[in-house]
């Protein structure tokens, strides 16, 4: 389980011997740059300070908290067997996964390209087969 790296990338090689390392990204490093875009209380302490605030935007609260019910469904099943965490993953993760995918593509096209949620979302969109691979 890695962030994206540029330097990790021969260990996913095709050919890799003795076999290639099968990816898995980081939910908590992605959330972190999506929650700087949703942090409220940050901005509050700024302004309280006289600094100029960052902005936060509703959408990004709305893929924290998205994000942050798949970490509850992990804090549930720590410390259960394998099959019974892949068995929830299933029946609980799965359709909130599906629908963090469905979400992020339609909030995203309405979205600049250059806007920094766009950005976010991109680098979870184009490793999103490494996002999903705690699900099997």
């Amino acid at each position: 389980q890695a962030d994206a790296f540029g330097g990790y990338g021969e260990l996913y090689a095709t050919g890799r011997q003795p076999t290639p390392v099968l990816e898995a990204s980081c939910w908590a490093h992605s959330r972190r740059k999506v929650l700087e875009l949703a942090d409220i209380e940050a901005a509050a302490r700024k302004k309280a300070r006289g600094d100029k605030p960052n902005l936060v935007y509703p959408l990004a609260v709305e893929a924290v908290k998205r994000i942050d019910a798949l970490f509850d469904i992990e804090r549930a099943i720590n410390g259960l067997s394998p099959a019974q965490r892949h068995a929830v993953r299933q029946e609980r993760s799965a359709p909130l996964v599906t629908e963090l995918e469905r979400w992020m593509i339609e909030t995203r096209d309405k979205l600049s390209r250059g806007h920094d949620l766009t950005k976010a979302f991109n680098y979870m969109l184009r490793r999103w087969s490494s996002f999903t691979r705690f699900l099997d």
